[in-house]
């Protein structure tokens, strides 16, 4: 019984040891796993860390070149004839043939169209009838109140000559009078008789003088009235306008042209003010263009301008600013290239253009030329206010450093600024730094630095920048 006790507390003491020898070994691989885990995300942080360095001093250098910086103003409008114009015709009648359509060329003194002269004829004939009744009836009413002005002048005479006498008659009485008061003749009552008969006479004679003239005026005043009589002038008007509209039965073209619009149909009633159609004159072009409120007073005319269209592909366009208009247009509707805005004309020397083809200008407003040129936000400034960019210098590893180049600045033009004096020239590898993080004294690395201008535009869609070589 000893001896089986003995060798079952032996059975359990071995049985108690294997757990624990298997517990060990679980742990000592988790630990292994645990490093080995620990390890690989420290590499991969490194890693991460280096990577994230690489990129934050990834910089883009490009070369310094020499740019136009001529100062223009870019514009789009609508090819137009060099001048416009609107027929239109005196006659209102009805229209009864349209020789033309949109588009078709016409030649100065073709017939455009054709209105019914036939009513104008019948009216003017009556017209003709009643005006000559009338003046006939004035002719006579004239030669009445010519005789009566006559009449009048005669009657004064006739009249003045008679109270003349009395007159003449009375003043010998009155001397008679005199004569025999002074000689004790007659008594002083008679003399003042005699004088009262005199100065009756005078006096009725100057009564007799003033009906008369005014029988005459009246007669003269008949006859003015006469000439300017209502009727007869509204009856000579309308005679005159109808002959002026039956002369324009027959509309032809002021000028040679393409017909750009037709307002009108056969069987229209055409009114005196109406634009039957509208002639554009193509032996010289122009460019009606609209202008923002900001450029227009910037735009004279005389300057030079090139003109470019789908239709001419690259070819430029020589043109001059012809005329520039000043006055905001109200206009909201229509096709005019110039509505709601300001506008400018810019004769073009090309006559093969078509007019309503849409094209684009610029117009120069200063001439600068190509100059060596960069972007002004490139630009940095020291503590003493010099002017100063960084460019990268390449070392013989294909790795660069950012060194500093002094520069003297002209003209800002848009994005770019005049280069006129100091280190920089042409072909350095300007550092494109807008935000000035990068220090003088940098390096990079060939794979920090890529060019836009390497990458070109459809390719770089897409894609990593790409390293370039530094060059010195």
């Amino acid at each position: 019984m000893k001896d089986k006790k003995e060798m079952n507390e032996q059975k359990g003491t071995v049985a108690a040891v294997q757990p624990k020898k298997k517990k060990k070994k679980v742990l000592i691989i988790v630990l292994v796993i645990v490093a080995l885990l620990a390890v690989l995300i420290g590499t991969a942080v490194h890693n991460m860390t280096k990577a994230v360095e690489m990129v934050m001093n990834t910089v883009e250098v490009e070369p310094v070149q020499l740019r136009d910086l001529s100062d223009t103003i870019s514009l789009k409008g609508t090819i137009a004839g060099a001048s416009s114009t609107n027929v239109t015709s005196k006659a209102v009648a009805e229209i009864t043939a349209m020789n033309v359509q949109v588009g078709d060329i016409v030649q100065e003194g073709d017939v455009l169209c054709t209105l019914d002269s036939a009513s104008i004829e019948e009216k003017i004939a009556d017209l003709e009838k009643s005006v000559s009744n009338a003046q006939a009836v004035s002719s006579i009413n004239s030669q009445q109140t010519q005789t009566a002005v006559q009449q009048a002048l005669e009657d004064q005479e006739t009249q003045l000559a008679s109270a003349q006498r009395q007159v003449d008659d009375a003043q010998t009485n009155y001397n008679v009078a005199e004569t025999q008061y002074n000689n004790g003749e007659i008594d002083f009552p008679t003399l003042l008789a005699s004088k009262r008969a005199l100065e009756s006479a005078k006096a009725s004679y100057d009564a007799t003088l003033e009906s008369t003239n005014r029988a005459i005026e009246n007669a003269q005043l008949q006859v003015e009235l006469d000439k300017y009589k209502d009727s007869d002038a509204s009856s000579k008007d309308t005679l005159d306008s109808l002959r002026e509209q039956l002369a324009d039965c027959e509309v032809v073209a002021p000028c040679s042209g393409v017909v750009t619009s037709v307002n009108v149909r056969v069987g229209d009633i055409n009114g005196e003010k109406v634009t039957i159609l509208t002639i554009e004159d193509t032996s010289s072009l122009k460019l009606v263009a609209t202008v923002d409120e900001a450029d227009i007073l910037k735009l004279q005319e005389g300057m030079a301008a090139t003109v470019t269209a789908d239709a001419t592909g690259e070819e430029k366009i020589n043109g001059t600013v012809s005329r520039v208009v000043r006055v905001k247009s109200q206009s909201t509707g229509g096709t005019d290239a110039t509505a709601g805005g300001y506008s400018v004309e810019i004769t073009i020397d090309n006559k093969d253009l078509l007019i309503g083809m849409a094209a684009k200008a610029k117009v120069m407003l200063k001439e600068k030329g190509e100059v060596l040129a960069i972007p002004y936000d490139l630009i940095q400034y020291d503590e003493d206010g010099n002017a100063f960019v960084l460019v990268a210098e390449a070392g013989e590893d294909g790795s660069a450093t950012a060194v500093r180049k002094n520069i003297e600045v002209g003209e800002e033009v848009d994005y770019y600024t005049e280069i006129i004096g100091g280190d920089l020239k042409e072909g350095d590898m300007l550092i494109y730094d807008y935000t000035f993080s990068v220090v003088e004294g940098q390096e990079f690395a060939p794979e920090q630095m890529y060019s836009n201008q390497d990458m070109g535009l459809g390719d770089a869609a897409g894609k990593d920048a790409t390293s370039v070589e530094v060059t010195e």
